[in-house]
């Protein structure tokens, strides 16, 4: 059996609240930014990625009696899904989201963008509309970060 406190230290507590309500206090008009629309895109992947090495490890030490493949793949699916709800209403014509694009920290963004163009790809998967939104986003994002030399 899963012992449902170990599995919750998993997540970091906010210190001083007791309600997580209390953590997200964002407008509707902020949700709709292109910068904060990519900024969920990325803090989903990484977040999903850390917490599946976290998971691993506590698995390891309680052994418990479920399929641990099925669980990860279950997880998989809504993370990349709901990320995608993010990414996919970057439009590449408006000048607001290429500036979002431009601005966003490049690293993360650069993993997550090819973590997510790895899950669409998979045989599995193969949702290759999105990945060329995806890979759209990414060579834009590339071009600006290393541009050609003149």
């Amino acid at each position: 059996m899963i012992d449902k406190d170990k599995m919750f230290s998993l997540f970091e507590q906010p210190e001083g609240n007791s309600d997580g309500r209390d953590l997200v206090a964002m407008s509707e008009l902020s949700l709709e930014d292109p910068f904060t629309k990519i900024g969920m895109f990325t803090k989903l992947i990484i977040n999903h990625n850390i917490f599946h090495r976290k998971l691993e490890r506590f698995l390891k030490m309680e052994k418990p009696d479920y399929d641990v493949e099925d669980t990860k793949r279950a997880s998989e699916f809504t993370v990349f899904n709901r990320a995608w709800y993010y990414i996919s209403s970057i439009d590449m014509e408006n000048i607001y989201h290429l500036e979002a694009i431009m601005d966003f920290k490049y690293k993360p963004f650069m993993r997550s963008l090819n973590d997510a163009l790895k899950y669409f790809q998979r045989e599995d998967i193969e949702q290759y509309e999105k990945c060329a939104k995806l890979l759209k986003i990414k060579t834009f994002k590339r071009n600006v970060e290393n541009p050609v030399p003149k």
